[in-house]
């Protein structure tokens, strides 16, 4: 009955069936702007039209915690939840619409790791605004003219957006919602650099942004790294309200609220992502990259990067494969002084093997060697010839293919001289990676347990004597006293996989659409902040 007396005075005497329209209508506006999950589902055909809404728990505890920052129980909120599972939505697009129908002199601030990204998240916002069914139902939520642009657009109520990227412009604007989604790409966040450039912008330039107006901070990312923008908030600032949502549950680990799932290892979101599709996604991230953007639980640098338990042995009396591709890897370093960096070469070969790309140690050394000593060793070792089964004819042993050199001062001479000798040479230029950023990359690759290394004849059960060196920098990289070795190995992975010579198991992406058809779930649950 209060839904009825609280219709417009013209709708009082209208027929039956048009006043029943109209309630429904009514009804479905109050429910919208008393709860943002039931807003997102009635606004979801808006920016996915055609795709029916899946429900999960999760999403309804996410909704809560935003509803408890719009009703003041919670001042600063961190989310740590898997990519993929619907927070740029909640977060970015469907809160700023919800809280504009509520209240539309709100301004928001929006940074991601990538300007686009901000901006992707803005303009969904603004296609629900200026949506039909949005002005059916707050049509005071009106965009200026004259203030309608892509990085900021503004309201007659008072209210604004700007989309911004981490590192980028902020000052001078004065929000009461600071939104920050993603502040690290999970290539940016191994790279020291690029992580403190983060940590620099969230201190120094977001942090004084709307302190006037009392204004609230919600972060919401994967955890990538322990000094990543998250870590960062709960070691160093506290003050933050903290949910944390694991792919899998693990027991008395995470968040303040009651968990639904109870068995150990359970999934966070089963329909969307089934069991197979995260054992894929596992072995896709490797185990440090897993037990962060899944688990937000990522391990401190030397926590196990590389692990030399995922090196397979060949055994010292079976033949040698035939190798489709031979790759000599070199980081250089044009010294004679053993205090110095020494000059590091391996050797690897791609075969196949149980209907698997394979790759294989041939050999590795170290050396320290002035320029001269080194080109003749370098002009050398491309004459050597690796493999081959004196019982197989087909099997022959064979030189390398392609020597890989990093293109920095030491190499670049170097490389030039070489290819004026006739040698194959490639430059690699890793970019913005650094060399922990490297070993994440090549981390998946060695744990689907693809890399072989020779056993050893003298000492059976172990791995052969010269590969030692390697394997101990691959176990305490990065803290070991030298890592030229693991260089030259991080190098010929990634140009094995770049090149296609070596692929890890495919999933589909997870933010790519997957059909699932199921009765969308409709859930009654309290917020634990209404105090």
């Amino acid at each position: 009955m209060s839904a009825i007396l609280q219709l417009p005075e013209v709708l009082r005497g209208s027929p039956r069936w048009a006043l029943e329209r109209q309630l429904d209508a009514h009804v479905l506006r109050l429910d919208a702007e008393e709860s943002l999950i039931k807003f997102t589902k009635q606004a979801w055909h808006v920016i996915e039209p055609g795709v029916e809404f899946r429900s999960n728990w999760h999403l309804d505890v996410v909704a809560e915690h935003l509803q408890a920052v719009t009703d003041g129980d919670i001042k600063d909120l961190l989310i740590n939840i898997p990519p993929g599972c619907m927070k740029s939505i909640l977060v970015s697009v469907m809160w700023p619409a919800w809280e504009w129908a509520r209240d539309p002199s709100h301004r928001y601030l929006g940074a991601s790791y990538g300007e686009d990204l901000a901006l992707r998240d803005s303009m969904k916002c603004r296609d629900i605004i200026t949506s039909e069914w949005y002005q059916a139902n707050w049509p005071n939520v009106e965009i200026k003219k004259g203030e309608d642009q892509k990085i900021k657009y503004a309201l007659t109520g008072g209210g604004w957006r700007m989309a911004t990227s981490v590192g980028g412009r902020a000052t001078g604007e004065h929000p009461s919602r600071k939104i920050v989604d993603d502040p690290h790409s999970a290539l940016q966040a191994q790279s020291d650099a690029e992580r403190q450039r983060a940590l620099d912008w969230f201190d120094g330039t977001l942090s004084t942004r709307g302190v006037s107006r009392g204004a609230a901070t919600v972060v919401v990312m994967q955890r990538l790294h322990e000094k990543d923008v998250a870590g960062h908030i709960l070691e160093d600032l506290g003050g933050y309200t903290h949910l944390c949502l694991p792919m899998r549950y693990e027991k008395n680990k995470y968040t303040h609220i009651e968990d639904p799932r109870k068995k150990v290892g359970e999934l966070l979101w089963p329909e969307l992502f089934p069991e197979e599709t995260v054992l894929i996604l596992q072995k896709r991230l490797g185990e440090y990259g897993a037990a962060g953007q899944l688990q937000q639980q990522p391990s401190p640098p030397g926590g196990g990067i590389l692990k030399s338990e995922h090196l397979q042995m060949w055994p010292a009396d079976r033949p040698l494969p035939q190798f489709q591709f031979i790759l000599q890897s070199y980081d250089t370093a044009f010294t004679a002084k053993t205090s110095n960096d020494p000059t590091a070469c391996s050797v690897w070969g791609i075969f196949e093997w149980k209907l698997r790309q394979q790759v294989m140690l041939l050999d590795s050394w170290t050396a320290h060697m002035a320029y001269p000593a080194l080109r003749t060793k370098v002009v050398e070792e491309w004459a050597a010839r690796y493999g081959g089964d004196p019982k197989d004819m087909k099997n022959a042993a064979r030189r390398a293919d392609l020597l890989l050199i990093e293109e920095k001062g030491s190499g670049i001479s170097l490389i030039q001289d070489l290819r004026e000798s006739g040698v194959g040479v490639r430059t690699y230029n890793p970019g913005k990676m650094d060399k922990i950023a490297r070993a994440h990359q090549f981390a998946p690759l060695l744990e689907i347990d693809c890399v072989w290394v020779p056993e050893s004849k003298k000492t059976p059960g172990e791995f052969i004597s010269w590969a030692k060196p390697l394997i101990a920098q691959l176990e305490k990289f990065p803290n070991a006293e030298h890592d030229d070795l693991v260089d030259t190995t991080t190098q010929s992975f990634l140009y094995f996989r770049d090149s296609g010579m070596l692929e890890l198991p495919y999933v589909k992406a997870i933010d790519d659409p997957i059909e699932i058809d199921y009765a969308t779930q409709r859930k009654s649950r309290e917020n634990p902040y209404a105090a």
